[in-house]
């Protein structure tokens, strides 16, 4: 791992990029104190205040562009492994980008592809943890929880030693069954949101792409490549069998 740190930056992503397009190697990674613009899913901002975990890693696949949607996916096992490694506490993953602690988000991820100047391609995959003590505004206190950790560069290498994994892990699926152990939401009854549209389906499995299979309100199979799901109904997911 290559780390560069800063004390501020509008956003992890764009800097990881710029360096990715510059040609920098597998596993350059940047890191910020806080960000002013940092971003989630879904052109959504990123709450990034002073004491989280921000970083961007720079990966350059040798596989193929269709097992790309597995990255994001394997990056969030990546976090809950290290988190676990550093802190001793398990956490729960939420498709697609989300791990989550007592049901609330504590780390969000956004993979972005690209090529660079030479036009060889590259992913970043960008992770922000909940590493601060500060409180949240009231509009995410109900829906993220902070965890709070001090050395954020033993944190960052534990994930990126994890992530490394990748190359092998994607192509021969190894991960998947962790990750299905990992999963809060397999199983479940869920908002799958998509295109602007909300219907309820019940969360299957995952597949080697990353993409979510769903069983439809028609009893139907489905695999969800696009979008977002929530468990929050009002009330308790509804298991399925």
């Amino acid at each position: 791992m290559e780390l560069h740190r800063y004390d501020a930056l509008p956003s992890t992503n764009a800097a990881a990029r710029a360096a990715a397009y510059s040609l920098a190697p597998e596993f350059y990674t940047v890191a910020a104190n806080t960000q002013s613009a940092g971003r989630g899913r879904l052109t959504r901002r990123f709450f990034s205040p002073r004491g989280g975990t921000y970083f961007s890693v720079v990966l350059r696949p040798a596989f193929s562009p269709a097992l790309y949607g597995a990255l994001t996916p394997f990056a969030a096992l990546s976090v809950v492994r290290a988190l676990e490694q550093c802190t001793g506490v398990s956490t729960e993953i939420k498709w697609v980008n989300d791990v989550l602690l007592d049901g609330k988000k504590l780390c969000g991820i956004l993979s972005e592809s690209g090529t660079d100047k030479e036009g060889r391609p590259f992913v970043i995959v960008g992770i922000g943890i909940n590493t601060f003590s500060e409180p949240f505004p009231p509009e995410l206190s109900e829906i993220a929880v902070s965890l709070p950790y001090e050395d954020k560069d033993k944190l960052i290498g534990a994930v990126v030693e994890e992530l490394s994994q990748y190359s092998v892990s994607i192509p021969s699926k190894t991960w998947q069954a962790e990750y299905r152990k990992r999963a809060c939401f397999l199983g479940c009854s869920v908002l799958l949101i998509e295109n602007g549209e909300t219907r309820c389906v019940s969360a299957l499995d995952i597949d080697e792409n990353g993409a979510l299979i769903v069983k439809n309100e028609q009893g139907e199979r489905e695999s969800v490549c696009g979008g977002e799901i929530s468990l929050r109904f009002g009330t308790a997911p509804e298991k399925t069998t």
